[in-house]
């Protein structure tokens, strides 16, 4: 009864302040709720984005002794399969051709037995560049060792000494050529890290005569219905390791199973571990300011609560009964928040999401944490005075004291130690390579370096309580000189008053801080996200000329003029020999490449992109060559190389000179091995070709540049790819493409503008309402509005300056750490940060309009001295 007139009482006569701490619950509980969203759905489709370019699961080999039948029925009998196709590889001394007059020959290459049926099952794994898909096929580089077209004649040196000939039928891509070649039953690393470079592929049917005398591999393809993996990574990869596991054991030893699902999803719980940290030091902080916002809102009836209180208790009120009236109170505003905070949560996931489902367990779990926030939040500011005694000591509770002095952190050092702590651990992370994530090759678990991360959890309260000292420091020197109009008294007061300013400076400062390092980390993100693929795809738009077609550069400059088109700049794609390695070699001009793509100084270890490029403008046979050919070659910096490269009309590989010019870790359409990156001038000179095999394009509009460029390019059998499109598809160099951060971005940059901003209005609100009764006093004794209005505005800029140079520093501070430590997420690692001023400055430009309605406003209204006011007083 008594908790049902106290309710009523306070929606009566409070409804203001009750509808606020609601607000400010709805809040945290709906930010909680769709950072849970967020990591549902970020983890539903994982398992499937990892396998989505995946065509074979498992590709079983026969061991010796076992027919390829007995392993083709027992694949057919596997849960959940989908396609079965057999293959068979051998390897020969050589492959030959002799074609108008010019004799080619090649080192060891591999005959592969593929039936036509196995584009079909296994889609994305052969692509027919020129000819006709039916019948032998030379794979694109060997066509080009032997100078080879559709029709052409090649001699096949057997195993058995027996030379036979095989009339090729067109020249295909096989994109699957690294795991389709994979040594099985190998330790990970322990096989050939690059596929055979001469492949030639024929009918099952003239597999046996091309085989003779040699040794067979024999393998069995398989790809399932994937929808009965769970949705996690590391869930997911526990199963196909049972499963695999489970079907080889059936087999006693008759085959061995290469798992290219298990590789990819091992790849998948990497991500995943990346992704929950990236929810945990971006997400937390949001979490814990979005709490304090709430204790704020709580704290601004602070002293009218504890009057209140002191008064129940004077008349007698025993504590239970006051806990009790508090905690309903407290149940009430949570139950309101909770109400708010639902509809609240499905607008923000379906704004930063595109789905307004919050999966019902982080619902409870925010429930719960808004229900222990607002019991927390409503007690906490008169818990002094819920201890016996405490109601005989009323006017304490009126007219609080104003806290003097350092608080205990600064007065022990404590910020000074965090700091130090955080250094000496981001240095040790730095030395040990931020191996955050650790996943052991060949195991089945992953796990986190938690230590890794106490930098930046050290560094967090370690700066904030830096810059409490430092913003106290500041304004405990500040003096003012008497000028008659008041001045001193006002810096006085300020100076008096520095250890709630300072308070109040360092709310604001975390609050732009967590706000800014979130805003610099995603917009890094999005730029190396947008960079992984392009690496990938090549630029924003790629065209790829077909192996049979014959285009010069000046062909750019037609792609120059189709609308949306900012830059071209073509790129040649050859294939050189060092020794007797063969390598990918790109053909560039150092001097509009830069244009139409997007590099960066991680690409050439050592130096920078501008001087790599210089280089190789000012020393025509220069090569950027890659660490492995540097180190296996044992070459160095001005060392003269020569490289193989097929010249003159007949294609013969001759000896061509080069000088080393440096490294080269990564390049646009380039493998992960070693390859080669050299001056296209120099190229065309000395091989009198000038043929250019990819046109990079940049544009603001990808997907509409490449819809507009099709058509151009179409009929010379040119495709064109962009990273719009490719995104959802492609395998990118990191793992970048497997988390999307856009949501998580929308929902901590949305809610981190109403924190910040929410967090600065209140911390001034308080201070307003600290100075009630000064205020009141001074109009009361005739000083003017102008003249009360400098005590609250001298406050604010204090409050401003301070937060918002410190919200910087620290904002900055903690984006540095963020993007360092979880650097291997990044492949290549960015150059610096990325920075959104846009977003910024609005984030800016509200805490400045906010602080000037506050101090015009509530100052206005906080200092009426009418007789009311006085006696409440």
């Amino acid at each position: 009864m008594i908790a049902a007139r106290w309710l009523a009482g306070l929606v009566r006569r409070r409804p203001v302040e009750m509808m606020g701490a609601a607000v400010a619950t709805a809040i945290a509980f709906a930010f909680l709720a769709c950072l849970g969203a967020f990591i549902g759905d970020s983890r539903a489709h994982m398992t499937e984005r990892a396998l989505a370019s995946l065509p074979v699961d498992w590709q079983i080999q026969a061991t010796s002794g076992t027919s390829l039948a007995t392993v083709d029925a027992a694949a057919k009998k596997l849960p959940h399969v989908r396609a079965v196709v057999d293959v068979q590889y051998v390897a020969v001394p050589a492959l030959e051709t002799n074609i108008n007059g010019t004799h080619r020959t090649t080192g060891r290459a591999f005959v592969v037995a593929l039936p036509t049926a196995y584009s079909n099952e296994f889609p994305n794994t052969l692509r027919v560049l020129v000819g006709k898909p039916a019948g032998p096929q030379l794979l694109q580089q060997t066509a080009a060792n032997l100078g080879a077209a559709p029709g052409s004649a090649v001699i096949v040196h057997t195993p058995a000494g027996k030379p036979a000939i095989v009339v090729t039928a067109g020249v295909s891509d096989l994109l699957t050529a690294d795991s389709f070649f994979q040594t099985v039953g190998v330790a990970a690393g322990a096989g050939p890290s690059a596929p055979p470079d001469n492949v030639l592929l024929v009918p099952p049917a003239d597999f046996p005569r091309l085989a003779a005398g040699g040794e067979v591999i024999r393998q069995v393809h398989v790809s399932f219905d994937r929808s009965w993996l769970p949705s996690d990574p590391g869930k997911a990869f526990n199963a196909e390791v049972q499963a695999r596991n489970h079907f080889e054991s059936q087999l006693t030893g008759a085959a061995l199973v290469g798992d290219n699902a298990e590789v990819s999803l091992s790849s998948a719980r990497e991500d995943g571990l990346y992704a929950q940290l990236l929810i945990l030091l971006l997400g937390i902080p949001g979490v814990i300011l979005a709490a304090v916002i709430t204790a704020l809102v709580v704290a601004v009836r602070a002293d009218r609560r504890r009057r209140e209180m002191s008064l129940v208790r004077m008349r007698g009120m025993p504590v239970r009964t006051v806990v009790g009236l508090l905690a309903v109170e407290s149940a009430v505003v949570a139950g309101v928040g909770v109400a708010l905070g639902y509809g609240l949560a499905r607008l923000a996931a379906h704004w930063a999401f595109g789905s307004s489902h919050v999966p019902t367990l982080w619902l409870g779990v925010a429930a719960g944490v808004a229900v222990v926030l607002s019991l927390v939040s409503h007690l906490a500011p008169v818990r002094s005075l819920l201890r016996a005694g405490a109601a005989a000591q009323p006017g304490r509770a009126i007219a609080p004291a104003i806290a003097s002095g350092r608080p205990w952190p600064l007065r022990f050092g404590l910020d000074v130690i965090l700091l130090a702590v955080a250094g000496l651990i981001f240095w040790l992370t730095a030395r040990g390579g931020y191996q955050v994530v650790v996943a052991p090759e060949g195991l089945a678990t992953t796990s986190v370096n938690y230590a890794a991360l106490l930098a930046p959890a050290c560094a967090w309260p370690g700066l904030a309580l830096f810059v409490w000292r430092c913003v106290d420091f500041v304004l405990g020197r500040r003096r003012g000189r008497p000028t008659g109009d008041g001045h001193e008294l006002v810096v006085a007061t300020v100076r008096r008053r520095r250890r709630l300013i300072s308070r109040s400076a360092v709310g604001l400062t975390v609050a732009l801080a967590v706000t800014l390092s979130t805003a610099v980390f995603t917009a890094t993100y999005r730029t190396q996200s947008r960079l992984d693929v392009a690496l990938t795809v090549g630029a924003d738009v790629a065209v790829k000329e077909p192996p049979s077609a014959h285009v010069s550069p000046s062909f750019g400059d037609r792609l120059a003029q189709v609308p949306g088109v900012q830059a071209v700049a073509p790129q040649q794609h050859r294939f050189a020999y060092v020794g007797a390695d063969l390598q990918d070699l790109y053909g560039v001009d150092p001097a509009n490449i830069a244009k139409a793509t997007p590099l960066r100084n991680s690409f050439v270890p050592g130096t920078t992109i501008n001087q790599a490029l210089l280089d190789l403008r000012r020393t025509p046979d220069g090569v950027l060559l890659a660490a492995e050919t540097l180190h296996d070659y044992q070459l160095h910096k001005g060392d003269t190389i020569r490289l193989r490269l097929q010249t003159g009309a007949q294609q013969r590989y001759t000896p061509i000179t080069f000088h080393v010019i440096g490294n080269v870790k990564e390049w646009p359409t380039a493998p992960k091995d070693s390859f080669i990156v050299a001056n296209a001038a120099y190229i065309a000179q000395v091989t009198g070709s000038n043929d250019v095999g990819l046109f990079l394009v940049k544009t603001n509009n990808p997907r509409a540049t490449a819809h507009r460029i099709q058509p151009i390019v179409a009929p010379m059998g040119a495709s064109v790819d962009d990273i719009a499109s490719a995104r959802s598809r492609v395998t990118t160099a990191s793992g970048l493409a497997a988390t999307d951060l856009s949501g998580l971005s929308r929902l901590q940059l949305g809610f981190g503008l109403i924190l910040a901003v929410a967090m600065f209005a209140l911390a001034l609100l308080l201070a307003v309402l600290d100075r009630r009764r000064a205020l009141v006093l001074l109009a009361a004794l005739g000083a003017t509005t102008r003249q009360r209005g400098r005590f609250l505005a001298a406050e604010a800029r204090a409050v401003l300056v301070g937060g918002v140079i410190g919200g910087v520093v620290v904002g900055s501070a903690i984006a540095y750490l963020l993007v360092k430590v979880l650097t291997g997420i990044f492949d290549p690692a960015p150059d610096h940060a990325t920075i959104p001023w846009g977003y910024l400055s609005l984030l800016m430009g509200l805490t400045v309009v906010t602080a000037s309605a506050i101090v015009a406003v509530m100052g206005r209204l906080a200092s009426r001295a009418g007789l009311s006011t006085l006696r409440e007083l």
